[in-house]
């Protein structure tokens, strides 16, 4: 009797858990076919129309969010004149970043992004991280993240370095060297001159003062520095280029006044150089030389770092009234050369270098970079190009895609 009871008690309890269950399922769809008819409904305000719903409808409850977060609706007709995969809320952040795209060429890039999105993800590159970049990756630089499943923690150490380009990010992950040297190897080595390249840089030096100026790397005719000043040193009867930076005058007067008072007299002879009048002598000088004569002998402008107003050209008042022959033979040009870094210059093209800095030696052309590169350079006997290796850009550039 008791046995039947319990039996008939379990059965009972069962029953209750089915209608319970029923009802929960019952529930369940009524509040689906609410939000349905909600999310209709918000997408019918938001300018939808029928056809248009239907699409959006089968999308996930986030992007269906991310249609309803947008002030104006997407005009999906305008994509849908094209086969694509209803990534619309994409096709339009990516167009907005992208203005000089077709529609065609943005539904192409969006939907190639949407088949490596969930392996992006998983290496740690989330959606929002994407969008970001929309304007400053390629397509093809996703790719190499998920092609090479390299993780978001990974990429970031180098990809913060200024300058870094993400087609070499394999090899700088490869190489086992710290991000700065990895970047500066396999991406910019070509600044050593040596290194052979057909890439050709335009660079803005803002307020760099060991931006690279040579060929490969050339500045914009129009570059002109600001702060530049008279420099209150002696200088040669025919300098009319005696301006500097501020801060490379001040420091050049300095220099030039403590070597005045150890009885050597630095002359300069030419200090900030424009574009034009670079232009102006360069012409001159082949015209009546020859431009193989001018290449040889002139540094083109734009590739001329006098134009950085940040260089001067020196020389020794003995060899200006004939008790010396050559600057490199005078005390000043010892004296130059021991104790120019205290005074944050350096000699720029040094003796046997030419294949690093890729200009002969020229004992008189001296490069202000601020006393602590110059004295870090001066201690490693390093060119400018070895301590930019060393330590990376700080200045930006873009490569000339139209460069042969």
């Amino acid at each position: 009797m008791a046995k039947k009871r319990k039996k008939k008690k379990v059965k009972r309890n069962y029953t209750r858990l089915k209608r319970m269950l029923f009802g929960l399922i019952v529930i369940a769809v009524f509040i689906n076919i609410f939000i349905f008819k909600k999310t209709s409904i918000d997408l019918y305000r938001k300018g939808y129309s029928s056809e248009e719903r239907k699409i959006l409808l089968d999308c996930t409850e986030e992007e269906i969010l991310e249609y309803l977060s947008l002030d104006e609706k997407i005009d999906l007709e305008k994509w849908n004149e094209y086969s694509n995969s209803h990534h619309y809320y994409d096709y339009e952040l990516y167009q907005r970043a992208n203005t000089e795209l077709t529609e065609m060429t943005v539904i192409k890039n969006v939907d190639r992004l949407y088949e490596i999105y969930e392996e992006l993800v998983n290496l740690g590159y989330s959606r929002d991280y994407c969008r970001k970049h929309y304007s400053d990756y390629r397509i093809e630089d996703f790719e190499v993240f998920a092609k090479n499943q390299i993780d978001y923690d990974t990429a970031k150490q180098y990809l913060k370095v200024n300058g870094a380009v993400i087609d070499d990010l394999p090899q700088y992950v490869n190489s086992g060297s710290s991000a700065i040297k990895a970047v500066m190897k396999y991406s910019y080595g070509f600044i050593d001159s040596s290194v052979d390249c057909s890439d050709i840089y335009q660079i803005d030096p803002e307020d760099s003062l060991t931006a690279i100026v040579k060929d490969r790397f050339v500045l914009s005719k129009n570059y002109k520095p600001e702060n530049l000043v008279k420099v209150d040193v002696s200088r040669t009867e025919d300098c009319t280029n005696y301006k500097l930076v501020e801060e490379a005058a001040i420091a050049l007067e300095d220099m030039v006044s403590d070597a005045k008072e150890k009885d050597l007299e630095i002359v300069l002879t030419s200090g900030y150089e424009s574009y034009s009048y670079q232009k102006k002598q360069y012409d001159e000088y082949a015209n009546i030389y020859g431009t193989w004569a001018a290449s040889v002998y002139l540094i083109e402008p734009g590739i001329n770092e006098h134009q950085l107003g940040t260089c001067v050209d020196l020389e020794s008042q003995k060899v200006l009234d004939g008790e010396e022959l050559v600057f490199e033979d005078t005390n000043e040009y010892a004296w130059l050369v021991k104790h120019a870094y205290e005074y944050g210059f350096i000699l720029r093209y040094p003796e046997n270098q030419e294949d690093v800095t890729g200009t002969a030696y020229k004992p008189c052309h001296f490069r202000y970079v601020g006393k602590e590169a110059a004295k870090e350079i001066k201690e490693n006997g390093w060119t400018l190009e070895e301590y930019v290796l060393a330590h990376g850009l700080d200045y930006s550039m873009k490569k000339l895609e139209d460069a042969g």
